[in-house]
């Protein structure tokens, strides 16, 4: 598990849709995507990728997509650029693309290749989600809590405006959503457990709770808006059901042997022990000594983390609910 904090991708809980609407044209604005032979594409000196009329740098993400369709590992060409020796990795994914006749999908942004996909990639992008996810999740009822976009990435999380029937909790029903155009994901929707007060989300990972994933292959707006139409229809019975579980969870009593528990903890997060111990403080501060309070305080420690790590463990802790 990651220990970096406080840098790279966190949620922003104070955009509403439109706003996250318009990020997400802006971006879409700023891209531009080109089909290629493999054979066609050379890389400069520098690194930089060569085709026609086009000479583009490339992120690290890029690259590294590029080197895992040409079976070259990634490390070797990361090290060869940090080393000062462009020029060397160059001429390794040169003598591979040489001979490769697959049709790649470029994917830039704002003059830098942000990906490298295959001939058969769909762009079903985050504008294009964005609205279909309108069309079906009605915004009078589902309200925004939470989202991340750059040209990378797409996640968002949405509520359901009615509390959880469970006493003495502030918890609303909802869903996370996430996609990459370029390739970092696929397109999933996940049923989510919010938290009003501290904002802890709990993603609920079984299959039952996952309401639609699909790869960027073959996807278009129909296929999504059916799908996520299904997960709709299941979403007031998952909705129950979890709300059952979390009263079980409220049941299940903790083992006395602090040092035990922070262990376990450990264990079942790969946090670190320092961030072990914030879990368990966290719990005996702000919630009961019972697995539901633990379940409270490892997805508000979640929220010092960056977004992939932060979505691990509420995973994580969503995985420890009765039942």
């Amino acid at each position: 598990m990651a220990n970096e904090l406080n840098r790279g991708e966190f949620i922003n809980t104070t955009e509403d849709f439109g706003k996250l609407l318009d990020k997400a044209n802006a971006i879409q604005a700023a891209c531009e995507d080109f089909k290629v032979a493999a054979s066609d594409i050379h890389m400069n000196a520098d690194c930089a990728m060569v085709f026609g009329d086009h000479t583009v740098p490339m992120s690290g993400f890029a690259r590294g997509e590029l080197c895992g369709k040409l079976s070259i590992p990634s490390r070797y060409i990361t090290r060869c650029i940090e080393s000062n020796n462009p020029t060397l990795a160059a001429e390794n994914m040169n003598y591979w693309l040489q001979d490769d006749k697959r049709n790649l999908f470029i994917r830039n942004y704002r003059g830098i290749c942000r990906g490298v996909l295959s001939g058969s990639y769909s762009t079903y992008d985050a504008p294009e989600i964005l609205t279909t996810l309108a069309e079906v999740f009605n915004p009078e009822k589902f309200a925004l809590k939470g989202s991340f976009i750059n040209e990378e990435r797409l996640h968002l999380r949405m509520i359901d405006q009615t509390l959880l029937d469970i006493d003495g909790e502030d918890l609303y029903a909802g869903i996370t959503l996430d996609s990459s155009d370029i390739g970092r994901s696929g397109l999933s929707v996940k049923f989510f457990i919010w938290k009003q007060v501290c904002t802890n989300g709990l993603v609920i990972s079984k299959s039952a709770a996952k309401m639609f994933k699909q790869k960027h292959i073959g996807i278009n707006h129909d296929d999504f808006a059916e799908g996520l139409t299904g997960g709709l229809n299941s979403f007031y019975e998952l909705k129950d059901k979890v709300a059952e579980s979390i009263k079980a969870t409220r049941e299940i009593p903790l083992s006395n042997d602090l040092e035990a528990l922070i262990e376990e903890v450990k264990t079942a997060t790969k946090l670190s022990a320092e961030a072990a111990e914030k879990v368990v403080e966290v719990m005996q501060i702000k919630y009961a000594p019972n697995r539901w309070g633990l379940i409270n305080g490892i997805t508000e420690v979640a929220q010092d983390y960056t977004l992939e790590t932060r979505l691990q463990l509420e995973e994580i802790a969503g995985s420890m609910l009765a039942g």
